[in-house]
């Protein structure tokens, strides 16, 4: 049995008791004449995922997985493929970047993993290097990359969770960088869903009507050409993701077998949830939404996941952004849970 089967075997339901404790000790707690709803229900479901009525404020990282897509040359994107090498660069070099900026006001330690740019990496320092390939196939013609390659980058992200998991952090944020991979996200999404291009293809890094247009006939070129099997995480992942969407998931599926929370991002990383999800359907229940990306169908994919955004702040940045200000407010509603006096200890009746 390989790393993801016995990683899909240990991925439990929530603890239900824990679950029902921490409900409750939010309605003993002496919080004023409301309550903090959503907050109240980011702590119940963070209990149930650890088994802990009472949970310590946990430790996060942020992974962002980088790779390049062949699809790039049907021409979807306004940006050079070079760019994913020079975000990359900024991630792990300067630190200068958007996402690092938000993983410091996490509190949020950070890993960059190459998982197939198109270009020589090896010399990045700080870059960790898992590259499975150059970049993947064009979708728009055949699959993007073997079952197998499939597969090591689901373990890939496995491995890196599990690792970081020794080293006592229980929270995940998960963050991507890979010019034309929103064209992936759009097919993995329809495909799961039975959308069809038009219902699910957005600008991206805001493209214009005409690229746009263009863009909407290449994923329904690649939905054609490649018909991936939505009962099949991998068969999806295989024939229209990338390397950097099986990172994603594997991190998410090793997360969840270790009783740890994974909290999404934007467009791609909920499209590595769905993968995550065709896999081990318990593993949705180890993830938090946090905001609301611009992509046309992002709203009714995560309603599909059975997730509601906390953020809506019309960001088109899918770099672990939004799942870092997601961290520091659910950091805050632990902190209330945690520290808010019950009414039994300010003398009030219940």
């Amino acid at each position: 049995m390989g790393l993801l089967d016995e990683t899909i075997n240990h991925i439990l339901p929530l603890d239900e008791d824990a679950m029902e404790k921490a409900a409750r000790r939010w309605k003993d707690l002496y919080l004023g004449m409301g309550d903090l709803g959503k907050m109240e229900t980011m702590v119940t479901q963070y209990a149930g995922i650890t088994g802990e009525v009472i949970p310590a404020i946990p430790k996060c990282c942020t992974v962002i997985a980088c790779a390049d897509h062949g699809v790039y040359k049907e021409g979807v994107s306004a940006y050079p493929q070079s760019t994913t090498v020079g975000m990359t660069r900024a991630y792990v070099e300067t630190k200068g970047a958007s996402a690092n900026a938000m993983a410091y006001y996490a509190g949020s330690d950070m890993v960059v993993v190459d998982m197939g740019i198109n270009a020589d990496m090896s010399g990045v320092p700080g870059l960790l290097d898992r590259k499975i390939a150059w970049g993947t196939k064009d979708i728009a013609e055949g699959p993007a990359m073997t079952r197998g390659e499939a597969i090591r980058s689901i373990e890939t992200g496995i491995e890196i969770a599990e690792e970081k998991i020794k080293e006592g952090y229980r929270i995940f944020t998960v963050g991507e960088m890979g010019i034309s991979n929103t064209t992936s996200s759009a097919c993995i999404l329809g495909a799961f869903n039975h959308w069809n291009a038009i219902e699910v293809t957005g600008r991206g890094t805001n493209i214009s009507d005409e690229r746009l247009r263009h863009k909407v006939e290449v994923v329904q070129t690649a939905m054609d050409v490649n018909h991936p099997d939505p009962k099949d995480g991998l068969d999806v992942l295989s024939k229209v993701g990338g390397f950097e969407f099986g990172c994603m998931t594997g991190v998410i599926l090793g997360a969840a077998a270790n009783h740890a929370m994974t909290i999404i991002d934007g467009f791609n990383t909920t499209a590595s949830a769905f993968i995550a999800k065709a896999l081990a359907p318990e593993s949705v229940h180890y993830l938090m939404a946090s905001h609301l990306s611009l992509e046309q169908a992002h709203k009714k994919s995560l309603a599909a996941l059975g997730l509601t955004e906390y953020i809506d702040l019309d960001f088109r940045l899918g770099e672990a952004v939004g799942a870092g200000i997601q961290t520091k407010m659910f950091d805050l509603a632990l902190s209330v849970y945690r520290e808010c006096a019950t009414k039994e200890e300010v003398g009030v009746k219940a």
